[in-house]
């Protein structure tokens, strides 16, 4: 059985960061592979790192809109499959004008999207308080530049989790306590080395081959957790905490 626990802050889910990080440590020790995004590039500009990220970002928003366009065409009420979230959009199933005018409103804002990235967006270089050391370590998880989601460049980051790399990660600031409650540097999938000017990154990901266990979107305060009976059981023991483990499956089972 797989278990999926949606963390807001939004929503007051009663887990401390403490608890969180905790779980974000379990998720790479069993991990094969994860994804980070820094908030920066951090190399030397080039305009060829610019040209395609734009290409990027066109080819996202321009297969979103065809992906649209294609599921308002082909909308029949009542044969098509929809998913349970989208159901309970409409509240209930919608009608054929219904899905239309839904698609065409999302087309609409990739549209929109577009026009805007082309004359709206920033180019953060910063890595002066990068150590050498630390920015060899970044460069051999082979970050690429890209604006993602946003109207930012930065870079993102998708490696395989050896056992250096999973060492590196759980002796970074995921170890550490917050040291005051509104501390965002220790939560919500943010990890930094050796200090947050140095080398940070949000937005972490872990998988086990390609099923996605962690998911973070460390701005917006939010984490999504998937694990299966045997790997929650396997929690409970993590870093001889057993109590403090079984208190946290049982706040995320309440979740639900």
């Amino acid at each position: 059985m797989l278990y999926e626990f949606q963390l807001d802050e939004s929503c007051h889910t009663g887990l401390t960061a403490a608890e969180r990080n905790a779980l974000i440590r379990f998720c790479i020790s069993i991990g094969t592979r994860a994804v980070c995004a820094t908030r920066s590039i951090k190399r030397p500009f080039k305009q060829k790192y610019l040209t395609a990220a734009m290409r990027e970002m066109r080819q996202n928003h321009l297969r979103t809109i065809s992906e649209y366009t294609e599921k308002m065409e082909n909308y029949k009420e009542g044969e098509t499959k929809l998913s349970d979230w989208l159901i309970d959009f409409f509240d209930g199933v919608p009608t054929k004008k219904q899905f239309t005018d839904y698609c065409r409103s999302i087309i609409k804002q990739e549209h929109e999207a577009l026009r805007s990235a082309k004359s709206n967006y920033l180019i953060p270089v910063d890595f002066t308080y990068t150590d050498k050391k630390l920015l060899a370590f970044h460069n051999s998880l082979g970050p690429r530049v890209t604006f993602g989601y946003s109207s930012m460049l930065h870079e993102v980051c998708d490696f395989a989790l050896t056992d250096e790399i999973k060492g590196m990660f759980l002796n970074a600031s995921l170890k550490e306590l917050p040291s005051y409650k509104q501390d965002w540097t220790h939560d919500w999938g943010y990890v930094f080395f050796d200090s947050i000017i140095n080398l940070i990154y949000e937005d972490l990901e872990v998988y086990i081959s390609e099923r996605c266990i962690l998911s973070t979107i460390s701005h917006e305060r939010e984490m999504t957790v998937s694990l299966t009976e045997k790997e929650l059981t396997a929690f409970i023991d993590f870093e001889s905490k057993r109590n403090k483990n079984i208190a946290t499956i049982e706040k995320l089972k309440a979740i639900n």
